[in-house]
């Protein structure tokens, strides 16, 4: 384990604990999340180093590297995904001409596969060597191990979908990205808000902390620091409103042993309702960056 600073300042600030949580589908640890004190930006600390982090990701129920449909939440889980990949098309769509993906994080592929339809000219990263070769093989997709195999000032687009709150060198990454982005393309990254109802409710059991998966805790004025700092603006945010069913599920579990399909519907719901109609913070958030220039 180690312990690191808060990495939207450059000095050492002070960290408070903020929420002891437990790596509930997996080994049982527990890890503590902290605030830095300067910029209230949430991570956790100590961490795992890089070289152990791997084994947290290895169980067979680590969804988003399987097409598993076994049981209800995985079957939920793929049917969400399916809906999902379409709403995630339109909003690019909508947002640029230019057809040059990046997916970084890109799974088992079956975005970059539904973009590859549409005409665009995919790419991918994924560093699980599973989810990588099922892309591959059941997609035909252009899929690297990782970023730093890929040309400069390329793309124009690049799509982090719950991949950002992974990343172990933060820093690195958001600097490569850049590199990779042309000016006047957009980053698009999808991470959970823990400023949202469910995780009110649910607290240390919310599925989105998710750690040592989940190393940083995004909200609204995080991402905007982690954004400026890097050479980017925040041009919109979107939600993502079928994450708050299947946090509340997830969650739901982890707190009662069952997932309680009914009251986990009903905190989804409310949780959308109150972010539509009062707060704006939804279980997960799509910001669209683009580059200051």
């Amino acid at each position: 384990m180690e312990k690191i600073n808060c990495p939207l300042v450059e000095k050492k600030t002070i960290l408070k604990n903020y929420i002891k949580v437990k790596d509930y589908s997996n080994t049982q640890e527990e890890f503590t999340i902290v605030s830095c004190e300067t910029t209230n930006f949430l991570f956790t600390n100590p961490r795992p180093k890089e070289k152990d982090i791997f084994k947290y990701y290895d169980f067979e129920d680590y969804i988003s590297h399987t097409n598993k449909e076994s049981d209800f939440i995985s079957k939920l889980y793929q049917t969400v995904r399916s809906r999902s990949i379409k709403i995630k098309y339109r909003l690019i769509s909508n947002l640029i001409n230019s057809k040059k993906i990046l997916d970084i994080g890109s799974g088992t592929g079956e975005f970059l596969s539904y973009m590859k339809s549409k005409g665009f000219e995919t790419y991918g990263v994924e560093i699980a060597k599973k989810a990588r070769e099922l892309s591959i093989k059941n997609h035909k997709l252009f899929v690297k191990d990782s970023i730093l195999s890929l040309g400069e000032n390329n793309f124009d687009v690049i799509t982090m979908w719950h991949v950002l709150e992974h990343v172990y060198d933060l820093d690195g990454y958001m600097k490569k990205i850049k590199d990779l982005l042309n000016d006047k393309g957009i980053l698009i990254v999808a991470v959970p808000n823990h400023k949202c109802f469910d995780q009110k409710f649910y607290g240390k059991h919310w599925a989105g902390w998710d750690a040592p998966l989940h190393l940083w805790h995004f909200d609204k004025e995080s991402m905007r620091k982690l954004s400026n700092k890097y050479g980017f603006e925040i041009s919109s945010i979107h939600p993502l409103y079928f994450d708050s069913f299947y946090v509340s599920l997830l969650s739901s579990k982890y707190k009662y042993k069952s997932s309680k399909l009914v009251q986990s519907f009903l905190i989804g719901l409310y949780s959308n309702l109150i972010a539509k109609f009062k707060t704006g913070e939804y279980s997960s958030l799509i910001y669209v960056l683009k580059k200051n220039i």
